[in-house]
C-alpha cells in the first residue's frame, strides 16, 4: 500500500508526499529493528541471570569443597608433624580406629575437581558475552586455567611417605578400617607404627609430605580466596 502511493506521488510530481512515505518507511524499518533488538536485549538479559544463578551454586559447591579439602590437608600436615614424637600407646589407646583413619588420612594426596558446567556451557556455545561483567567473566576464566593446570601437580605426591606406610603397617589394619569390622587391635596398630617411625627412610618421607601437603594447604587456600571473591562479583551482578 505504502509502495502504491509513494509510485502514485512520483507520477504526479508530488516530492513531498514522495518525502512523506519514505520517512514513515524508513522509521517503520527502524521502530522494527529496535523492537528487536528490545526483545533480543530482554531474552538476554533472562538468560544471563539464569547463568549467574547456576555460577552461583556451582561456586558455593566448590567453596564447599575446598573447605573440605582445606580441613583434609591441615589435619594431615599436623598428624604428620606430631607422628614423630607422639605417644602411641595414649594415641592409640583412646580409640584405634580414631587413630587409622587420621593415620590413612596422613597419606592423602590429590586435590578435587572444580564444577564448571555453566562456565563451560557459556564457552562452547559462544555465549560468554551474556556475562556482561568482562572482569567477572575474566576471573572465571582466569581461575579455572590455573585449577587445572595446578590440579595434576598435586595428584602425585613428592616423596615416598604413602608407599612406605602401606609397605609397613599390615594389609590387615587397612582392610579392617575399610571394608571389616573396624580396627581394634590396639597393640598391632602400635608395633606397626613404631616399626613404620623408625625405618631408615622416614624422616625424609614424613619431611617431603609435610611440604607437598603445605603446598597444597597453600594453593587450596588460594583457590578458595579467588572463588570468594568470583561469588562476590557474581551476587553483585545478580
Amino acid at each position: 500500500m505504502i509502495l502504491n502511493r509513494i509510485a502514485t506521488a512520483i507520477k504526479s510530481r508530488d516530492w513531498a508526499a514522495v518525502a512523506i512515505e519514505f520517512v514513515v518507511v524508513v522509521l517503520g524499518i527502524f521502530v522494527a529493528l529496535q523492537a528487536e533488538d528490545w526483545n533480543q536485549e530482554r531474552s538476554d538479559r533472562r538468560l544471563e541471570q539464569v547463568y549467574l544463578s547456576r555460577l552461583i551454586d556451582e561456586t558455593k559447591a566448590n567453596l564447599e569443597t575446598l573447605r573440605q579439602y582445606e580441613q583434609i590437608y591441615q589435619q594431615k600436615v599436623r598428624f604428620i608433624f606430631a607422628l614423630p614424637d607422639m605417644r602411641l600407646e595414649d594415641a592409640v589407646g583412646r580409640d584405634p580406629g580414631a587413630f587409622m583413619r587420621e593415620l590413612d588420612n596422613s597419606s592423602w594426596v590429590a586435590i578435587p575437581d572444580l564444577r564448571s558446567e555453566s562456565y563451560e556451557e557459556l564457552e562452547s556455545s559462544g555465549r560468554l558475552a551474556l556475562l556482561r561483567d568482562a572482569a567477572l567473566r575474566s576471573a572465571i576464566a582466569s581461575n579455572l586455567n590455573d585449577y587445572r593446570s595446578t590440579r595434576p601437580v598435586f595428584d602425585q605426591p613428592i616423596g615416598h611417605y604413602r608407599r612406605q606406610l602401606y609397605e609397613t603397617l599390615p594389609g590387615r589394619l587397612f582392610y579392617d578400617l575399610r571394608v571389616g569390622n573396624g580396627v581394634t587391635d590396639a597393640a598391632a596398630i602400635i608395633d606397626a607404627v613404631a616399626a613404620f617411625r623408625s625405618g631408615p627412610g622416614f624422616a625424609a618421607a614424613a619431611n617431603a609430605e609435610i611440604a607437598y601437603g603445605s603446598d597444597v594447604l597453600y594453593w587450596v587456600r588460594e583457590f578458595i580466596r579467588r572463588s570468594e571473591q568470583i561469588l562476590a562479583r557474581l551476587k553483585a551482578a545478580e
